[in-house]
Formats: structure tokens, sequence, C-alpha cells
């Protein structure tokens, strides 16, 4: 599974869960099946914009469709659409509460849409600290958490999950997680916060 530098997630029918948690039944043509397996096959190979256009027209055929839904958020995300979809990955949240992908890419969306507030930070934190409970060996959740705990000037604790992240993705067999460059981030801010506290001592 390719994992993307913004830790967006996919894997393929894992929404197929209904608002309670349980499999529920769900129309599928085969239209929109046949765009759904086009649109994940253009965002494992990085094909963003095709993979845009192919989920956006399964969602005007299907708009109940979570799989669709979550893939044009996914989309969105690589594409740094990240005011388009927040509002996909809110709704996505409220009818899959249990969702590990969806609770890290709502956490990233929330983290950089523009103006984000400390406010948005803070629910990053937990919706990352949430999907990590369910995936802790997933690199890329401990990137978003790492990044949230940045926004929020927890730079020791963000440098402590980026640090995880990168042993993770290492292990994994990938040389350019984007950790590394947040580990020589929260490292610089850790210790910056260091020196004032130093700075203020009599």
């Amino acid at each position: 599974m390719k994992m993307a530098w913004c830790g967006v997630i996919w894997l393929a029918g894992v929404l197929a869960v209904g608002a309670e948690g349980t499999s529920s039944p769900m129309r599928v043509t085969g239209e929109v099946s046949d765009l759904l397996s086009s649109g994940r096959e253009c965002l494992m190979n990085g094909k963003m914009t095709e993979a845009q256009a192919l989920f956006e027209k399964a969602c005007s055929l299907e708009p109940t469709n979570n799989e669709a839904a979550f893939g044009l958020s996914a989309a969105y995300l690589e594409l740094k659409k990240f005011e388009q979809a927040l509002p996909l990955l809110e709704k996505l949240n409220q009818e899959v509460p249990d969702s590990p992908m969806v609770k890290n890419n709502l956490a990233w969306a929330l983290l950089k849409i523009k103006d984000s507030t400390p406010a948005n930070a803070a629910r990053a934190v937990k919706l990352a600290r949430g999907a990590l409970l369910d995936v802790p060996s997933d690199y890329s959740i401990w990137s978003t958490l790492g990044e949230a705990y940045y926004a929020t000037g927890q730079s020791e604790k963000g440098l402590s999950a980026a640090q995880s992240g990168l042993r993770l993705s290492l292990l994994a067999g990938v040389t350019n997680s984007p950790c590394r460059e947040l580990v020589a981030r929260c490292r610089k801010a850790a210790g910056a916060a260091s020196l004032e506290k130093d700075d203020l001592r009599p």
C-alpha cells in the first residue's frame, strides 16, 4: 500500500460499515463499482486529478456511498484542497466513527486548512491518538500525531511521535518518510523551548 506524504490512508472497502459500526448493505451499481475501482487505482498510482474526477462522478451517482466520499476526500487531501476535503471527512466521521483512516485524515485536514485554529490542532491530537489505538503500527498516523503535537506547541511530544513514525517507516522500507523532516523540525523547536526555559532561570 502506497502511503502519501500527507498521511492519507487508503484501504478498499473499509468504509462499508453502518453508523452503529455493523455491516450494512450498500447499493453499488456496476458503473459505480467500476468508478471506485478505477479511482482506487489512480490514488495508488499518484494520479490524483484523475482520481478526483472518478470519485466525484461516483458521488454524484450514489451520494450516500461512503467509499466514494472517502476516496474523493483522499484525492482532495493529496491535491491540497483541504477545505473541500474537510466537510466530507466530518460527515464520514459521523457515519463511521470507528474508522482510524477517517480519524487520521480528518486530523490532517484540520491541521492543514487555511487559518487553522488552536482548537483544530487540539482536536487533531485527539483524533490521531484515537486512530493510533486501532493501528499503532502505522507510521503515517504517528506523523499526523507528531504534526498535531507540533501545532499545539508540544514539540517534545511531537518529536517522540515523529521518531516513532520514522522508526516504523524505516522498518517498512520507506526511506522518504515525512517523519524525517518532522523529527528535525520538532527537535529544533524542543531545543529552542529548552533554551527559553534556561533563560528564565535566576
